[in-house]
C-alpha cells in the first residue's frame, strides 16, 4: 500500500491535457493527467508509481492530510513538533543561522539520481521525514513557474513553496525561516546541492545578539552615513526606519534587493517587548548576478562577517536555532502577559474577588478556550510551547 501522506497531487485544471486516470486517495478521486505538454508529464512524474498506475490508495486516518489551496495556510491533523524542533543544525560555526533559502536545480538532475517525487526530494535534500510536507500541485504561477505547491509543516504553518514545469525545465524549492528551523543537518543539504547541480538564488544568514551587547542599530546607522560600508568603493545606499520612540523597533537597511542587502533591526521590540535589547543582523545574498557558494549553508557566520567588514568584529557569541526560539518565546510571552495585564487584569481581579478560591474554576469554564495566540505562530506549538513559556516566565519572575 503506497503512502501518500506527504504528497497529494491535484492537477485536474491543467489546460489542454487529456485526462487519463483518476486514482482514489482516502475515498476522493484525484485527477491525474497524460498528454503532450511538458507540464503534464512533469506533474505525472511527481506522482508515486502506484498513483501513476491508477491504483486505489487509502491512508490511515492518523496520516490524513488535506492542505489548503495554494497561498493559504494548510490545515492538518494536530501534531506537535518532534524532538528535533529547534535543535542545532550541524555547521562549522554556530555564530549564525540560515533563515531563508531558495534553490533551483534542473529536473534532469533529479532524474539522474532517480528522485523525482517531491516528498523524496524533500527527504533527500533536507532530511524531512514528515516535518514538512508538500501540498497539492496546482496550475498556479509562482516565480514564473506554471505549476506550484505549498510546503506546510507538521504544525500546519505555511513554510515554503515549490515551483516546477518551466524556467528551462528546473525545480525551485523555497524555505522560509519557519521552514529552515526543521532542518537539522545542513551538511546533508550542502552535499545534495552539489549532487543536484543546484543554484542558490537567495539565502538569508542571521545573527542574533540576544543581549544587545555588540549590535546597535543607531551606531550602525551612523557608520552607514559615514560610508563605512563602502568596502573601498562607492558606499551602498542605506535607509533607516525609526519607531519614533514608540518602542516598536528601528530598522536599518544597507544595500538593495537582488544584490546584497544587510538588515539590522531590534528584533525583541518588533515582537512586542519594548524593553528587549535583542538585535538581529541579517544579510540576504542573491544569486541573480553572482554565484552564491553552497558552503554558505554550513558556514553561515563566515559569510555574514564577510559581507561587510564592519560586521567582522560585531558578530560574536553563539547563535543557534534553539536559543533563538527560546528568545522568541520569551519576548512573545512577556508581551502577551503585559497585554493581558493591561486589557483583562482588572476584570480578572473582579472575578477573583467575586468567586474567591473558585474564581479559577469559573475562568476555566467561561473564559479559557483552545488554541494559541497568533504571536506564537511559526515559533512553537503544543507541549514545547507550554514548556518554553513556563521556563522563560519563571526565569523572568525569579
Amino acid at each position: 500500500m503506497a503512502d501518500l501522506s506527504h504528497l497529494e497531487v491535484d492537477v485536474r485544471s491543467v489546460a489542454g491535457v487529456r485526462p487519463a486516470f483518476d486514482p482514489v486517495i482516502n475515498g476522493a478521486r484525484v485527477r491525474a493527467i497524460d498528454g503532450s505538454s511538458k507540464e503534464a508529464r512533469l506533474a505525472v512524474a511527481m506522482l508515486p508509481p502506484a498513483a501513476q498506475r491508477g491504483d486505489v490508495l487509502r491512508l490511515p486516518s492518523r496520516y490524513a492530510f488535506s492542505p489548503a489551496g495554494t497561498g493559504e495556510k494548510g490545515q492538518g491533523v494536530e501534531v506537535g513538533p518532534g524532538s528535533n524542533t529547534g535543535q542545532k543544525s550541524v555547521a562549522k560555526d554556530q555564530g549564525a543561522i540560515i533563515d531563508f533559502l531558495t534553490i533551483v536545480f534542473p529536473f534532469a538532475a533529479a532524474e539522474d539520481v532517480r528522485c523525482t517525487k517531491l516528498d523524496l526530494l524533500l527527504y533527500r535534500i533536507f532530511g524531512f521525514r514528515g516535518e514538512v510536507v508538500v501540498g497539492a500541485i496546482r496550475e498556479k504561477q509562482w516565480n514564473f513557474y506554471p505549476l506550484s505547491a505549498v510546503l506546510v509543516d507538521r504544525e500546519g504553518e505555511l513554510v515554503g513553496r515549490v515551483g516546477m514545469g518551466g524556467n528551462k525545465e528546473t525545480i525551485c524549492i523555497s524555505l522560509s525561516g519557519a521552514g529552515c528551523k526543521w532542518v537539522t543537518r545542513w551538511e546533508q543539504v550542502y552535499r545534495q546541492l552539489g549532487v543536484l547541480r543546484a543554484k542558490i538564488s537567495r539565502v538569508d544568514v542571521a545573527h542574533d545578539d540576544y543581549d544587545g551587547r555588540h549590535l546597535d542599530v543607531h551606531t550602525l546607522r551612523e557608520r552607514a552615513a559615514a560610508g563605512d560600508f563602502g568596502e573601498g568603493g562607492c558606499p551602498p545606499r542605506h535607509r533607516f526606519i525609526s519607531d519614533e520612540g514608540h518602542g516598536t523597533g528601528c530598522t536599518l537597511y544597507v544595500g538593495g534587493k537582488g544584490h546584497k542587502e544587510l538588515c539590522v533591526y531590534e528584533k525583541g521590540k518588533q515582537m512586542g517587548l519594548p524593553s528587549s535589547p535583542w538585535v538581529r543582523a541579517e544579510v540576504r545574498l542573491y544569486g541573480k548576478h553572482v554565484e552564491v557558494p553552497h558552503d554558505v549553508v554550513v558556514n553561515p557566520a563566515a559569510y555574514l562577517r564577510g559581507a561587510y567588514s564592519v560586521l567582522n568584529s560585531l558578530i560574536q557569541g553563539v547563535c543557534t536555532r534553539l536559543k533563538t526560539i527560546r528568545k522568541q518565546v520569551e519576548c512573545s510571552a512577556e508581551a502577551a502577559v503585559a497585554w493581558l495585564n493591561r486589557q483583562a487584569g482588572p476584570m480578572l481581579n473582579v472575578l477573583r474577588e467575586a468567586f474567591g478560591h473558585s474564581w479559577a474554576d469559573f475562568a476555566e469554564a467561561r473564559v479559557l478556550r483552545d488554541g494559541h495566540p497568533g504571536r506564537f505562530r511559526g515559533i512553537a506549538k503544543g507541549e514545547p510551547l507550554h514548556r518554553y513559556v513556563r521556563e522563560e516566565l519563571c526565569l523572568s519572575a525569579a
